[in-house]
């Protein structure tokens, strides 16, 4: 029999724990903006009706970059390539029980079948941030507003991004109006661009993306606008709404090409090593104590030598070590050490939560 591949399906990612842990941190971070502006959390399934992308997304995404399959029903099913059309259907389904304005967000997951490369891979997470009810331009600017907060909350600086905006021809009156009410709100690096155009058919009004002003991520951001139209598809009354997307790949680029990566520590704040397995037993029930005060602990089960022990806890980044043996149950001490600065200092237990902290 042969051997199996290690590797992943070309195209999507395993997420090791220092992988993970980056994508909890943007996950955490869009979670955080998103609630701060008022919008809840919303969540779908990520198998759609093949219909539901044929009215309104491009033909390329349509034709070339979906994953779509024929159930044992014989319905056509597609695995979601974006998540404007799911929103929409649900906002239609139930558009008399639901109050408006409605303000939105969700973090999911998205596929579309194209050459992997650079910031761009065939499954990616993403954030999506949309309002419905409001036609104004005080929605546009709420929104661009809040993918400009999330750039911020990453640690970005102006100069690290720019905000392009397109209105159309139609809308010019629109080329001064969205600028000078973004700069009143201290947004200054905004610029028009008519040649600004995003990939799906239902946006009907404003475009906005954000790009990273350093040449080695020339992809968008983040990217949206107004859809006033699209519930059309589902044969209900016309709702406004504006939204946008921003993917995890091109953040998690623009982060790393920046420094704005966070450095990873493990979920265990500390790692308790038993000496011998006679004391596999207290281990356990100190580790039980400290948990109940919300201390995070990791017990090296293992026959390894302590500076065996000491050495996987370090690799593991875990913060704070301590010895568990003949000694410690004796002065009902235990020595604390530090990984990261070297420093020790001997505590009792009830003293661990607050050294660890």
């Amino acid at each position: 029999m042969s051997k199996l591949d290690t590797a992943p399906y070309k195209g999507v990612r395993d997420f090791y724990p220092k992988d993970q842990f980056i994508q909890n941190y943007i996950f955490g971070i869009w979670r955080e903006v998103a609630e701060s502006f008022g919008y809840s959390e919303m969540n779908a399934s990520i198998l759609e009706p093949s219909e539901l992308y044929k009215e309104k997304s491009s033909e390329e995404i349509v034709n070339e970059q979906t994953f779509t399959f024929t159930d044992r029903g014989e319905r056509k099913v597609t695995l979601r390539p974006e998540m404007t059309p799911t929103v929409a259907r649900m906002i239609a389904a139930r558009k008399r029980e639901l109050g408006f304005p409605l303000r939105w967000y969700s973090i999911q997951n998205f596929f579309r079948y194209e050459a992997p490369q650079k910031g761009r891979l065939r499954e990616h997470w993403q954030l999506n941030a949309d309002a419905f009810g409001i036609e104004n331009l005080e929605t546009d600017i709420e929104l661009i507003s809040l993918a400009n907060a999330i750039m911020y909350r990453f640690g970005a600086k102006d100069s690290d991004f720019v905000i392009k905006v397109n209105y159309g021809d139609n809308d010019a009156e629109k080329l001064g109006e969205i600028v000078g009410q973004l700069e009143i709100r201290g947004i200054k690096n905004i610029k028009i661009d008519p040649a600004l155009a995003r990939g799906q058919t239902y946006y009907t009004g404003a475009v906005f993306e954000i790009f990273d002003t350093n040449p080695e991520n020339s992809r968008s951001l983040l990217g949206g606008g107004r859809y006033d139209d699209l519930m059309g598809l589902f044969d209900a009354e016309k709702i406004p709404a504006v939204g946008f997307g921003s993917g995890d790949v091109t953040i998690r680029d623009f982060l790393q090409t920046h420094g704005l990566l966070p450095e990873y520590k493990n979920s265990a704040t500390l790692a308790l090593l038993p000496i011998e397995k006679k004391y596999f037993d207290v281990a356990g029930k100190i580790a039980n104590e400290l948990r109940k005060k919300k201390v995070n602990v990791f017990i090296d089960w293992t026959d390894k030598k302590v500076g065996d022990k000491i050495k996987n806890a370090d690799k593991q980044k875990i913060s704070f070590i301590a010895v568990v043996g003949e000694d410690e149950m004796v002065n009902k001490q235990f020595k604390l050490k530090n990984l990261k600065t070297g420093e020790e200092r001997e505590v009792t237990l009830d003293k661990i939560p607050e050294c660890v902290r």
